[in-house]
């Protein structure tokens, strides 16, 4: 006969972290399978990172959501799939941006619109590239419109197009 008696406490450890794994787990899935109704999209089967896969047009994009931290809030974030070498990051103007800015740390891209300028900070590694895509009032007025529904970061990195939300839940 097994003489467990030595591993119960490691058994006894393995239990309580999976029953709180899954409880937290639930209330993302739960959100997940909502989304998933309306997008058409099916959810991971990865125990450990649940990700809603959806295709929208021939492009495929997942959606995850991710817990809070220990100082971080949940977070939304939407992965769109799409290869080509062009690199975007668009974040919101805040006092750090203007202090980098005056001591020229940051050297953002101008878009040429004044007031998008003002509120955004642009950086690419295609400046040119960059331009076109905001020559485009549409692609700014999307840019906006996701900023102001809480979304704090989009990031086009290559491979992939990345916006991230917080406080999801």
């Amino acid at each position: 006969m097994i003489y467990l008696q030595p591993f119960f406490p490691f058994i006894i450890f393995i239990v309580v972290f999976f029953a709180i794994f899954y409880v937290t787990n639930r209330k993302r899935r739960k959100v997940l399978r909502n989304l998933s109704n309306q997008l058409n999209g099916s959810i991971s089967n990865i125990i450990f990172c649940p990700t809603l896969n959806c295709e929208y047009q021939g492009l495929r994009f997942f959606i995850t959501l991710i817990p809070p931290g220990k100082s971080s809030p949940p977070y939304l974030k939407i992965s769109l799939i799409k290869d080509s070498s062009f690199k975007l990051m668009i974040y919101k103007e805040g006092f750090f941006s203007h202090l980098g800015e005056k001591l020229r740390i940051i050297h953002k891209i101008k878009t040429n619109d004044e007031s998008f300028d003002r509120d955004f900070l642009v950086f690419s590694n295609n400046p040119a590239q960059a331009a076109i895509y905001f020559n485009n009032e549409n692609m700014k007025n999307t840019i906006k419109e996701l900023f102001n529904n809480g979304f704090y970061h989009l990031l086009a990195n290559g491979k992939r197009i990345i916006i991230q939300k917080p406080d999801y839940i």
